[in-house]
């Protein structure tokens, strides 16, 4: 690997002296923020005006800076915390932490959280060859999204779903024998047009061998301890395997098309195991969809109505257990002298295979009608049919048990429905923009919703913007919450208000700060130690500072952002944490550098507390294209620091060793 890291120096450092530059210096700080958004209330308008706390994160952004999947993009985000477990993606916006199940999860608008759990579930499928743009919204969605939308949006726009021509290859490998291809491609034959896209990524992942064996550190409450298969001298693996497809047709309207991948992984360090080298977690997800774009001749009235199905799939196996190895069909206990044997008698499988997955169909209806150039209208109608099964759980039946009543959960049919409008007001020629809206939603088991949202972007004479926002939100119980409280479990519901300032600092730098304060009520509570299990546990108050400074001169640019929360207890995040990056260059050749601070954070573990150390993390990125092909050197955790996240969900283990440092060598391809 040394060699291949020397190796593409070499040629980059050749490529950078054919200067040749084409940048993007010519144009102004302003030009280059005026990006539309669609997130905030589904017309596209400028980020910088959208009644909500808007993070955009370009294309142009992603290639620079060397970004590889949505959870490096994330992790540049002010307000949102990312933890990884080498599992799927843990952590959540604003002080909310745990499996990031009080954020919902879009693919150009079109819901992707796992049907189960309601969680993002983002691991190793996003790749960043198929995203043209990534749009964070920070604070309540629901008065346009439903459900779910508690700590915000993330948006995921995708090269595949915009107009796409010609065809773009990436090919990519590096440290813990990672390789992975994506490829995007787009044509149009007269009204028809049809794009895709297609991205693979396989790795052994880290060993977190002396991490896991080191008992101190990683589990001192374990009751296995003692006794446990070290992995240091067992052995440790998580190889990673993802793929994900994306595609569309369309013609005269009519438009057909589809969002699916699969995720395999081992099971990382989310848990105390007795076997870490055979362990797996599948997942399926699969969206089919298809509708109608309509408009009228002027453009003013134009909307949609589609249909979607969903299919959602997982499996696997685990030897996760704090205490000691309980044989199954004997019910003798082991606590020494552990054999394979006995390890593979305790294996418990888990699956929802047999029972044909879990399954959604949508119904959506959604228009603006734009009144005059002052007002513009906007609203829509969802519909949905639930068929949710959790999985079957066996340590005798092997891979996909058997779907009977005694080891199945009642499946979760159930229907909802929603309906929202909102009303966008331009007063003093643009100057003020006053947006109000509101959803209602109806669900067979829990009830009703009602969530109203209100914003005020005010443009000030001269180079500065405020908003006053407030709005209301509400994350209903998934099917283990229902099934584990025996219905008893409430939705969580949120208000939310915020003041932002924006000023552009003549044409090259602009300071986005925003402060926040939130209140829950009925907060879900997922505790693996008390009675009971999961509850509505009360209340949850949170409130912070935003801020996020971009600037744009000549050959260089970047941005730092900074973030301060306190949030309840501040149990697993950081009260403070700051990114920054800058880039110098153009299109033709440049180099760029992160850097990413978290402070120490405390994070509870068997009822006592335990502190997480800070850290600062810095990556780098040397560009270089010619022509219509481009090579990117890029390395994660440059001075190979150690360093820890907490964990948020379950005490079986006090935190996450990260990886070392990961250099990775990407060739693209580019055909117009």
């Amino acid at each position: 690997m040394r060699r291949t890291a020397l190796a593409a120096l070499c040629i980059l450092a050749a490529a950078f002296r054919l200067q040749a530059q084409e940048d993007l210096s010519h144009l102004s700080l302003e030009d280059l923020l005026n990006v539309k958004v669609t997130t905030a209330t589904r017309i596209a308008e400028a980020a910088s005006t959208a009644p909500a706390t808007v993070y955009v994160i370009t294309a142009d952004e992603i290639e620079h800076l060397g970004l590889r999947d949505l959870k490096d993009i994330l992790a540049l985000v002010p307000g949102v915390d990312t933890i990884d477990p080498h599992f799927f993606l843990l952590g959540g916006q604003r002080g909310f932490v745990g499996s990031f199940a009080n954020t919902l999860l879009l693919v150009n608008g079109r819901e992707m959280n796992n049907l189960i759990a309601g969680e993002t579930f983002i691991s190793n499928q996003f790749r960043a060859g198929n995203i043209a743009q990534v749009e964070v919204i920070n604070g309540p969605g629901s008065a346009i999204y439903g459900a779910n939308a508690l700590g915000g949006v993330i948006n995921i726009i995708t090269k595949s779903a915009e107009a796409f021509e010609g065809a773009d290859v990436r090919v990519s490998g590096g440290s813990f024998d990672t390789r992975e291809a994506s490829g995007v491609f787009g044509v149009r034959r007269g009204e028809l047009s049809i794009r895709g896209a297609a991205s693979f990524y396989r790795s052994h992942g880290d060993d977190f061998s002396s991490f896991l064996s080191d008992t101190a550190k990683a589990s001192p409450a374990a009751e296995n301890n003692a006794y446990r298969r070290l992995p240091d001298v067992y052995g440790y693996s998580n190889p990673a395997d993802a793929w994900w497809i994306s595609s569309e047709a369309s013609w005269r309207g009519l438009y057909a098309g589809t969002e699916m991948y699969r995720n395999v992984t081992g099971r990382g360090t989310s848990g105390i195991q007795w076997d870490y080298l055979r362990g797996s977690d599948h997942r399926d997800l699969r969206l089919g969809y298809g509708g109608y774009r309509f408009a009228s001749a002027d453009q003013r009235w134009q909307g949609c109505a589609e249909l979607r199905t969903y299919r959602d799939i997982f499996w696997g196996n685990h030897t996760e257990d704090e205490g000691p190895i309980i044989n199954p069909q004997t019910g003798a206990t082991i606590t020494s002298g552990a054999t394979d044997s006995d390890v593979e008698t305790y294996r418990g499988y888990y699956s929802n295979h047999n029972a044909g997955g879990s399954r959604r169909s949508a119904g959506i209806v959604q228009t603006t009608f734009a009144l005059s150039p002052m007002v513009t209208l906007a609203g829509g109608v969802t519909y949905e049919r639930s068929n949710i099964v959790t999985a079957a759980f066996s340590r005798t039946e092997g891979s996909d048990p058997a779907v009977e009543p005694e080891n199945r959960r009642p499946e979760y049919r159930s229907w909802k429905w929603g309906a929202y409008g909102e009303s966008q007001l331009k007063l003093r020629e643009g100057r003020i923009i006053a947006t109000l809206g509101a959803r209602y939603d109806e669900h067979e088991w829990y009830g009703s919703s009602f969530n109203p949202r209100l914003g005020v972007v005010f443009k000030a004479p001269g180079d500065s913007t405020f908003k006053v926002l407030y709005g209301e939100a509400f994350r209903e119980p998934t099917v283990f919450e229902i099934s584990n409280s025996n219905g008893a479990i409430r939705p969580s519901s949120e208000t939310t208000f915020e003041v932002g300032w924006s000023r552009y600092f003549g044409s090259s730098l602009n300071n986005q700060i925003v402060f926040f304060r939130n209140r829950v009520d009925d907060v879900i509570v997922t505790d693996v130690i008390a009675v009971g299990g999961i509850s509505n546990k009360g209340e949850l108050r949170s409130h912070g500072i935003e801020d996020q400074l971009r600037f744009h001169r000549g050959r260089f640019s970047g941005f730092a952002n900074y973030t301060w929360i306190r949030s309840g207890k501040n149990l697993d995040l950081p009260e403070q944490k700051a990114n920054a990056a800058v880039q110098y260059g153009g299109d033709a050749a440049s180099v760029a550098l992160i850097g990413r601070y978290h402070a120490a954070s405390k994070t509870e573990y068997h009822s006592a507390l335990y502190s997480v150390p800070s850290y600062a993390v810095f990556d780098a990125a040397l560009t270089r294209r010619l022509s219509n092909v481009s090579l990117q050197l890029a390395v994660r955790n440059i001075f190979d620091r150690t360093y820890y996240q907490p964990e948020p969900r379950a005490p079986s283990v006090v935190m996450h060793p990260q990886d070392g440092r990961d250099v990775q060598l990407t060739v693209r391809f580019s055909i117009r």
